[in-house]
């Protein structure tokens, strides 16, 4: 999950650079971004973390999360750190998710990354 979290941060990104068109075959139809308002939050204080876009945060963050997922299968890594790092996402995710609320946008691919974390975290407390 943690990939497609990430498949889809790079998406956002590169729609949002316009590296990328926004009708992939790779992205399900219903996850396409079909509008700029979706875009148009990365330049707002809610689309932004430390000065970086999160959607290109998200792409390394996603993909960090499978390596760390997957050395914690191995044992190679104590399973609290992914958790920590879980409990993180999904506090960030919240504020994220307010601002969307706030800005009134509904952007799906947004939402859809956030509800990845929260299921990625939700599997390791289980």
């Amino acid at each position: 999950m943690a990939i497609i979290g990430g498949a889809f941060s790079f998406y956002f990104y590169g729609v949002y650079k316009n590296w990328i068109r926004p009708h992939q075959i790779w992205i399900p139809t219903f996850c396409e971004l079909n509008s700029n308002q979706c875009v148009s939050i990365v330049d707002t204080k809610y689309g932004r973390l430390l000065g970086l876009p999160n959607a290109l945060i998200g792409i390394f963050l996603f993909l960090s999360y499978a390596i760390i997922l997957i050395c914690v299968a191995l044992k190679y890594i104590d399973p609290i750190f992914p958790l920590y790092i879980g409990g993180f996402t999904i506090i960030i995710g919240l504020y994220l998710v307010y601002g969307l609320y706030r800005l009134r946008v509904v952007c799906k691919v947004c939402l859809l990354v956030h509800l990845l974390n929260a299921i990625i975290f939700t599997m390791q407390v289980i």
